[in-house]
Formats: structure tokens, C-alpha cells, sequence
């Protein structure tokens, strides 16, 4: 008998249950080095991922850290500036002595040499003038007018601090949420009063007025 009826015989004495076992044995010890394979490599991808997100993570948090550093300059910058508002504007104005007029109001004098330059800002809207810009030559000086402001409550004048973009945009923000009352800038600085504490509490980004608002609702 040939090696081929041999081979076939054994094949032939084989029931069906026994040879899907020795198929299933033998893929199985196939694809075993194959599922560790893949094993390992997701074992890896995840690994990668997780590096990933923490490099991310380290990433945002640096951008963060540097947006708020480049702003916190930028209101350094601005620390000798006040804005005026509702001073009448005309056409051929000299800001500066609109400038010392406003001080005069509140009590102060003001000399032309504390005023390092002046002039209006933003776009004209109807009848409604346009706030001016002033720098003054030391931060003595603009604190003093600052604090003065107070004497303008009985006029349509109001004095502010010069804040950057993302500042000013924070302090709307605010005052959205718990009332110009309750909020204001103090050196570049937002503070809000909430509730019966008597301190403020600073906020320096978005996120903290979020968690702000999350901790101290807003009254109705």
C-alpha cells in the first residue's frame, strides 16, 4: 500500500470532532505569537498615547503660563494710564488741558508736566465722545487721580483703568454676572465682591470666574 492510502487511511479513521480539534490546535499555536505581537504593540500605542497627553497637557498648561505672563506685561506697561470718559469732545481740543479741567474737578492739581501725552481713543459713535487716554509721568500721579474719581459721581464723567484686551474682556465678563456694583479693576487687578465677605476675591482668567461662579452663584 502506498504512503498515500496510509496517509489517507489515518485521515479517513479521524471523526469530525478530532480533526477541528487538531485544527483549532493548530492555528491557535499559529496566531498565539501573533495575538502577543499585537498585544505588545497596543500595550505600546497606549503608552504612546499617554505620553502624549501628558506632553499635551504640559504643552497647554506652558501656554497658558506664557499668555498670562505676556499679558501681565503688557498691563505693566499700562500701569501710569487712565481712560476719561464723558469729557465733551470738540474739534480742535487740547486734551491735555481737558485733562488737567478733569483733575481741577476732583481737587487736584494737576501740572502739564505730569502728563506725558493724551489723546482720544476709539471709533466716533453720534454725539457720544470718545474716552481720552492719558499716561501720566509717574504712577504717584495716576494713582492719585484714580482714587480722586469718586468726586466725579455727580458729573457724566467716569474714570477708569487702562486694562489690556483679555483684562477688560474679563471684567464685562464679571460684571455680567454679579453687577457693576460688585466689580471692579485695582491696579490691573479684577476683584469681586461676593456675598457678605468683606475681602474681594481676585480673578485672573476665565477659567477662575467659571469656578468662581460655580462657588458663589450670583444672587437673583
Amino acid at each position: 500500500m502506498s504512503s498515500r492510502s496510509k496517509s489517507g487511511s489515518k485521515v479517513g479513521d479521524l471523526n469530525r470532532a478530532e480533526l477541528e480539534s487538531i485544527i483549532s490546535e493548530a492555528v491557535g499555536a499559529a496566531i498565539l505569537p501573533l495575538m502577543t505581537q499585537i498585544q505588545n504593540l497596543c500595550g505600546e500605542v497606549e503608552k504612546l498615547k499617554s505620553e502624549l497627553k501628558v506632553k499635551d497637557e504640559a504643552i497647554n498648561s506652558l501656554q497658558v503660563a506664557v499668555k498670562f505672563k505676556c499679558d501681565e506685561l503688557e498691563q505693566y506697561g499700562r500701569r501710569n494710564n487712565i481712560r476719561i470718559f464723558g469729557v465733551p469732545e470738540n474739534k480742535n481740543e487740547d486734551t491735555d488741558k481737558l485733562v488737567i479741567d478733569v483733575a481741577k474737578r476732583m481737587n487736584v492739581d494737576l501740572q502739564l508736566s505730569s502728563i506725558d501725552r493724551s489723546h482720544r481713543v476709539g471709533i466716533t459713535r453720534g454725539t457720544t465722545p470718545r474716552p481720552i487716554l492719558v499716561k501720566f509721568t509717574s504712577y504717584a500721579t495716576r494713582r492719585q487721580i484714580f482714587q480722586s474719581k469718586k468726586l466725579l459721581k455727580n458729573s457724566r464723567m467716569t474714570i477708569r483703568e487702562d486694562l489690556t484686551r483679555e483684562r477688560l474682556s474679563l471684567l464685562k465678563k464679571a460684571i455680567e454676572s454679579y453687577t457693576e456694583r460688585n466689580v471692579w479693576s485695582s491696579d490691573g487687578v479684577i476683584k469681586i465682591k461676593v456675598g457678605t465677605d468683606v475681602r474681594p476675591l481676585r480673578v485672573r482668567n476665565e477659567e477662575e470666574l467659571a469656578s468662581m461662579l460655580e462657588r458663589h452663584p450670583p444672587s437673583a
